[in-house]
């Protein structure tokens, strides 16, 4: 066994030996189950883990260290080993299981005394319903919890998907179809934008199986529904659906019209998932669900390739409130929410750039008009923000008859201070932070206005000033009449405590105290140098007697005591009465806490804007939004926002500068380390940024809408998937061919690594000209293939340029500039050089790559000779076979006919490949 033993102990497990037969000929009775599954036994005061995979993982996550491993029955061959957690230990297990490294969890409870273990719990990345009370109980939530459901179909040759998400937070299915390609390009798309964490398939075979690895490859746990849930049918659909959905006042509670219905395929999909999470066998869901169409031309396109090539999100895992949070990615630099539910929304943002222009002004103005008046932002950020809880949470609690009298206070205190921060926004005099914030939160404020009443009449404030929440005594007539009683009774005990101290004949200063002991009710008790005055008295009974002094009673106290307990007793039983009517009537209040609760979580976003804005080294500026196709994309001295927070950076500002029929694409050459894969990055992240209502790290943007971002920076193997570099870069580059418009922006670096160089170079040619030509989308092409640079000599709006470097015999330094034109060296040696290489190695591959130079020059010279004259030869036939006929269409196409032919037998790939491309283009 390993590592360092963090706990002190883990629990023991008792179980007697013929137990432990038992339970091992049950554990192997199991047989096989998949390695992401995780099997829990409760034994009441602790759980254990068993078998070598689940336990060396629970005991390095839990434990740090494997040494708590044991052997159920040592020395002999059945035996199986387990581990032992304390309850603490087991919750966060479970918690780092389901929402970090989704996993499945299965919680078995022994139903008698004998072996019979049986399945209680079960949970998913996307079913965290059974667990919600462990994962989130005294913790808020900061991550969705949503789950796909997918269904594919056939139809006149074109292959439909049907979606249907569900995102449990906010009670809420989301379907949509539409037709892809066989690569799955939409749904990738799709599957980018609503970031689930598991995905239900009917089947893993077939077409399934490609859905299967395109899930898997984007981190997304693939679950095969069962063929129970798979022979519903289609009438119990509406069925669930009338029990779940939350209908209008007014409205007939019928599922049976809705337009969403048409969408069959989409429908299969949300009968599925239904009855896979059981939706409607928990009271608390049902009356509170909405069904929305989705519609993907609202967002912006990203497939996963763009998400990984910006830093979109952050490393799994990582918490907000961890120190490398802020510059890992681009949602750790816009995320300076306080809210669980702004640090929700902000996720969900920056996954679903916008493609509305207005709501996209609105954010910015909002920004900015909060930017303006620094005092209020600084307010909002640090005084009001920090002190809203999670009234999704909260909601949650009351629909699932789980909340108490403090969590109902919680919700009290949000609604006063909601006019609080309503008057303080409303101070700016700022039109659209009134229509957009201001209105809607006045609104649902009004919509909750019998709630506070409500609790205004209930609530003993009084007590809550001593930790306790209860009903006032006032509100109901029985408690009234108890809370007297125990009042009279109070008094007489504290007449026995009065009488103690005359009896005993203390002074002041060791006075009786009167106080109240679990398991005893209330004692009296004096210090310990007392303990002989009260020794002589025989009225009075010695309970224990302690460091801190000795207990003690006596009869009538005894008696008092007695009944003001029973008393108690009979007063909290009608107080938990009334609590929960009080709940009953709380959670006809769902739907406009849910929204109040979204419109805090909207401007815990945007004042976070306003932050990032404000506290960046270089303030970041509102970037002016032009209509999509307008062609334009201009940013000034741009910087990457996750570079230029960490330390001991100085971040070189460079430029970039788009319009429509001068220049749509920049082929960027350079040496490695120069800086290229960070520029292009960083007009990427600018764009994304402003899509989400961001300000962005510039002098100056202007930036005209796009549909889509795309990327290809970097590779790696897939190894899992058997996929090589080279093909991970080729299906991602398909994506992007495949997916990019006129209104795209499109990012890609080192395009055509990984095969020979002259393949390399002949794919990063053509796919930079067709996005040139064709597709004439905003391109920044970065590579060391210089001949591509060749290609803004054939393409007008084609733009070279290269990252700036300085290189003597002795030194050479980076400059990180970006500046016109080419760079007509690589500088690699130069850069292993800096990567201190072994000066003799360095020495040697320069002497290598002079050699080859020179040979390869050699050869050039001596082709290019021979090639010219044959040239020259095909030029001067031409020219002498047309100076003796009248030149008209029908000769002149003779005429070239035969140069074709006459250069066609000089053998030449460059020629070849010239003559490919007219013959296309004539067609």
């Amino acid at each position: 066994m390993d590592g360092i033993i963090v706990d002190k102990q883990a629990p023991q497990f008792n179980m007697d030996t013929n137990g432990r037969r038992n339970f091992i000929r049950f554990y192997k009775s199991l047989g096989e189950k998949p390695l992401t599954t995780i099997r829990f036994f409760d034994h009441t005061d602790s759980y254990t883990v068993h078998g070598k995979d689940d336990t060396n993982l629970i005991a390095r996550m839990v434990y740090k260290s494997t040494a708590f491993i044991s052997e159920m029955l040592p020395n002999d061959s059945d035996s199986i080993p387990y581990i032992t957690l304390y309850k603490n230990k087991f919750e966060s297990a479970v918690r780092e299981l389901l929402l970090v490294r989704n996993y499945r969890v299965e919680v078995y409870v022994r139903r008698s005394s004998g072996s019979d273990w049986k399945v209680e719990y079960r949970g998913s990345p996307g079913n965290l319903l059974q667990f919600e009370d462990i994962i989130f109980s005294n913790k808020e939530e900061l991550v969705g919890n949503s789950i796909l459901s997918l269904q594919l179909r056939m139809i006149n040759n074109q292959r439909k998907v049907g979606v249907a998400a569900v995102e449990q937070n906010d009670c809420l299915f989301q379907v949509l179809e539409f037709v892809d390609d066989d690569f799955f390009t939409e749904l990738e798309a799709t599957v980018v934008l609503l970031g689930p964490k598991e995905c239900l398939l009917p089947s893993q075979e077939g077409e399934y199986e490609a859905v299967k690895n395109l899930l898997e490859r984007n981190g997304i746990m693939v679950t095969v529904a069962s063929k129970s849930q798979q022979s519903a049918e289609k009438g119990d659909l509406v069925q669930d659906l009338n029990k779940l959905l939350r209908f209008n006042k007014g409205q007939q509670e019928d599922a049976t019209g809705m337009a969403e219905l048409t969408l069959t395929i989409a429908m299969e999909a949300l009968k599925l998932v239904i009855k896979y999470l059981a939706l409607t066998s928990d009271a608390g869901n049902l009356g509170h669900y909405q069904i929305k169409q989705l519609n993907l031309k609202r967002f912006v396109h990203m497939d996963a390739a763009a998400v990984s090539a910006l830093n979109v999100l952050p490393k799994p895992g990582t918490h907000p409130s961890s120190p490398s949070y802020r510059w890992q990615s681009v949602l750790g630099v816009l995320d300076r929410c306080h809210t669980p539910q702004g640090h929700r929304l902000m996720a969900q943002w920056v996954k679903q750039p916008l493609r509305s222009q207005e709501i996209l002004n609105d954010r910015h103005n909002i920004v900015q008009c909060l930017l303006e008046s620094p005092t209020t932002l600084s307010s909002l950020h640090e005084d009001y923000l920090k002190r809203i809880p999670d009234v999704l949470m909260l909601t949650k609690k009351l629909l699932r008859k789980k909340a108490n009298l403090q969590d109902i206070f919680r919700i009290y205190q949000v609604m006063l201070r909601t006019p609080k921060v309503i008057n303080i926004l409303r101070s700016l005099e700022n039109a659209t932070i009134n229509s957009v914030i201001c209105g809607p939160m006045q609104s649902f404020l009004e919509d909750l206005s019998g709630f506070k009443q409500m609790v205004e009449q209930v609530m003993d404030f009084d007590a809550i000033e001593t930790g306790e929440y209860l009903v006032k005594a006032s509100f109901d007539t029985d408690l009234r009449e108890m809370k007297q009683r125990m009042t009279r009774l109070m008094e007489k005990m504290e007449d026995c405590q009065e009488k103690a101290s005359r009896d005993l004949d203390l002074d002041k200063n060791s006075w009786v105290k009167l106080a109240n002991v679990p398991n005893f009710g209330y004692t009296l008790r004096i210090t310990l140098k007392d303990d002989t005055a009260l020794r002589r008295n025989k009225d009075y009974k010695i309970i224990d007697v302690l460091r801190g002094g000795i207990r003690f009673t006596t009869d009538k106290l005894t008696k008092i005591n007695e009944e003001f307990v029973a008393l108690r007793e009979q007063y909290e039983e009608q107080q938990m009465a009334i609590v929960e009517e009080i709940i009953k009537v709380a959670v006809g209040y769902a739907a406009p806490l849910t929204s109040l609760n979204n419109e805090f979580a909207q401007l815990d976003c945007l004042v976070s804007f306003g932050i990032v804005a404000q506290s960046a080294p270089i303030p970041y500026v509102r970037p002016k939004m032009l209509e999509e196709g307008s062609g334009e994309l201009v940013l000034k001295d741009i910087r990457h926002p996750c570079l230029e927070l960490q330390e001991h950076i100085n971040f070189i500002a460079n430029s970039v500068e788009f319009k429509k029929d001068i220049c749509n694409m920049l082929i960027i050459t350079g040496p490695n380390m120069g800086g290229k894969s960070t520029y292009i990055r960083s007009v990427g992240t600018a764009v994304l940024m402003a899509h989400v209502g961001s300000f962005v790290p510039c002098s100056e943007a202007t930036i005209s809408m796009v549909d889509s971002i795309l990327g290809r920076v970097g590779a790696s193997d897939n190894i899992i998937k058997g996929l090589s570099t080279f093909m991970v870069e080729m299906m991602e580059t398909s994506g992007i061919i495949r997916s990019a418009t006129d209104k795209s922006l499109v990012i890609i670096d080192e395009l055509g690594r990984g095969t020979s160089t002259y393949e390399g170079c002949g794919i990063a040619w053509s796919i930079a000209e067709h996005l040139a030509k064709e597709t004439k989308c905003f391109t920044l092409f970065a590579t060391h293939f210089h001949e591509i640079t060749n290609l803004s000599e054939t393409v007008d709006t084609v733009k070279n340029c290269h990252m700036a470097a300085v290189a003597d015999n002795e030194n050479f330094t980076l400059l990180y500039q970006v500046r016109p034109g080419v760079m007509e060296k690589s500088f690699g040696i130069q850069v292993a050089r800096l990567a201190n290489f072994p000066e003799n190695v360095v020495q040697n591959a320069q002497q290598i790559y002079n050699e080859f130079e020179d040979e390869h020059a050699a050869k050039q010279t001596e082709e290019d000779k021979g090639l010219l004259e044959k040239i020259n030869k095909a030029i001067e036939n031409l020219s002498t076979t047309g100076n003796n006929v009248d030149i008209n269409e029908s000769d002149l196409s003779k005429l070239v006919e035969q140069f074709t032919q006459d250069i066609k037998k000089l053998d030449s790939e460059y020629f070849k490949s010239v003559l490919a491309t007219a013959g296309g283009m004539a067609k």
